[in-house]
């Protein structure tokens, strides 16, 4: 058990550089935009390039994430996004960061989809809720310290030494994964060949319309929180009135709360239902979905109360909804599997910050009109999540 938990938290740090690294586009949005003289377009551009790349590696994937051993898969993976991140931080001009951006993409966007694997490998069904609960805190780390961080370094020291930070932490982390992490190689005891393999865990969940309904929830549960992230930022200076270095507190806030409350969330799960937390998690959701899109200039102390609010519920309700759609994968194809996962969840970041930006538009004073639009797109959606994971049922 503690080496089981040791292990976990260290995957959960490998989470958190690649989630800091995608987060941290967010706050410092306008500083990209100073640097590189772009507009809303080629913003939404930019965010896009992450979420498209990363969807073209994990279809690949598919084709030989599950004939390899998921410790190799993971070293070549994060080396990848090590090398990506830095070259990020040396571009020089918007085609080079666009590029660099989609390296990432590819390389960070299926090591989300391996974690997945490698816990649902490691740990038992009775304790899976809990260490999904745990591995997720990488996204409430990154908000509450590592995009705090970085903001702060990118107003002192320019955004360049956000991501050399990000880099520098997944060096230190690839070393503790290569000593920790064992050799994974069960799921390959019965592998007949790579192409028929792959073949063979692509048509497990085409066949299945069980499986399906999964990957159709994640993208409209993803499409509903990533339509309105992008833009928080964006807003609380545009429509609120916030200073830059002021978006620390939001992230700081929110992201402090959710490092307690993911891992709380998935304990519930495990004792109450899946599918009844997310339906009670998804509700009080709405809620600050509501209030972010329809801000006006207000004291600080009620935007951090519905702020943190988003942070809390809107991740909270990831935890029972990925232990639900990972129970539908059978364990020999799971790879597969968690491959068109991360799929889903990048198709649907891509096609909401591209629908969001095309929705949002730049007003006198650079303010963001329409924002509420998107706010009731992603109420919307919730509601639909809600009535879809409900005919989705666990297999494993």
């Amino acid at each position: 058990m503690k080496s089981e938990k040791a292990l976990t938290l260290v995957l959960a740090g490998v989470s958190f550089t690649t989630i800091m690294d995608f987060m941290i586009m967010m706050p410092l949005g306008p500083q990209f935009k100073r640097s590189f003289d772009i507009g809303p377009a080629e913003w939404s551009a930019l965010i896009s390039s992450y979420a498209l790349a990363a969807a073209v590696s994990g279809t690949l994937a598919i084709f030989f994430l599950d004939a390899f051993d998921r410790r190799r898969a993971l070293l070549f993976l994060y080396g990848g996004f090590i090398i990506s991140t830095c070259l990020v931080g040396l571009s020089q001009s918007y085609g080079t960061l666009l590029l660099s951006r989609s390296s990432t993409g590819f390389f960070g966007g299926i090591i989300g989809a391996l974690l997945f694997s490698i816990i649902a490998d490691l740990v038992p069904p009775e304790r899976r809720g809990s260490s999904l609960g745990i591995l997720m805190t990488g996204f409430s780390a990154a908000a509450s310290l590592g995009v705090p961080t970085g903001l702060a370094l990118g107003t002192a020291f320019g955004w360049r030494m956000a991501f050399f930070l990000i880099a520098a932490l997944a060096a230190v982390l690839y070393v503790l994964v290569w000593r920790m992490l064992p050799v994974l190689r069960a799921h390959l005891e019965e592998k007949e060949g790579v192409r028929k393999e792959a073949i063979r865990g692509v048509s497990s969940v085409l066949k299945s319309k069980n499986r399906l309904k999964a990957l159709l929830f994640m993208i409209l549960i993803v499409f509903g929180q990533f339509s309105i992230i992008p833009f928080i930022a964006p807003s609380m200076v545009a429509n609120v009135g916030f200073e830059e270095i002021e978006l620390t507190y939001i992230y700081f806030a929110g992201g402090s709360l959710t490092i307690f409350s993911s891992p709380w969330f998935g304990r519930l799960s495990d004792r109450f239902g899946k599918q009844r937390m997310f339906g009670i998690l998804m509700v009080i959701s709405l809620i600050p979905i509501y209030a972010i899109t329809h801000m006006e200039p207000m004291p600080m102390v009620y935007v951090l109360i519905f702020t943190s609010m988003f942070f809390v519920f809107a991740a909270g309700r990831m935890v029972p909804a990925s232990a639900v759609v990972i129970g539908t994968a059978h364990p020999r194809y799971r790879g597969s599997f968690m491959s068109l996962r991360s799929v889903a969840v990048s198709i649907g970041q891509a096609l909401a910050a591209w629908c969001a930006g095309w929705i949002i538009t730049e007003g006198v004073g650079g303010r963001l009109e329409h924002f509420n639009i998107v706010g009731y797109i992603g109420i919307a959606t919730s509601v639909i999540c809600f009535f879809v994971l409900r005919t989705i049922k666990s297999e494993h």
